[in-house]
């Protein structure tokens, strides 16, 4: 074999290498748990306080006042409904919007006259000659 074959085939093998090291970092970073998920579901109960019998007091309370507060919502809804019903809609008038007259050119100053557009190359009557 030639020296350029086995340098070559070497190359390749280092290749190999190297992406077989990648591909066995990514896995070990892509298997780490991390955050939440690798808390158990009970980790966080030692966080809270204890319940004590003023907040089962105080829960009523709020209860209470959340229901007093949605009552109130109920009220001021019904109330504006009323109001909607009883006031009395106006209909938009509708105006006449002018609208712009196209512009057209009669005389034919468009330039070429010849009818033909700008196509490629040229016509007859464009060579220039008069027969």
């Amino acid at each position: 074999m030639s020296r350029t074959v086995i340098l070559w085939c070497l190359a390749a093998l280092a290749g190999v290498v190297l992406v077989a090291g990648v591909t066995y970092a990514a896995s070990g970073l892509s298997s780490q748990t991390i955050g939440l998920s690798s808390e158990p579901l009970s980790a966080g109960e030692d966080l809270a306080p204890a319940e004590t019998a003023t907040s089962a007091a105080s829960g009523a309370d709020r209860a209470a006042a959340r229901r007093r507060a949605a009552a109130r919502r109920a009220r001021t809804r019904a109330e504006r409904r009323r109001r909607a019903r009883a006031r009395p809609t106006a209909t938009p008038t509708r105006t006449a919007v002018p609208t712009a007259v196209p512009t057209v050119d009669d005389h034919g100053s468009g330039g070429d006259s010849s009818g033909r557009g700008r196509g490629r190359g040229r016509g007859g009557d464009d060579s220039g000659r008069d027969d």
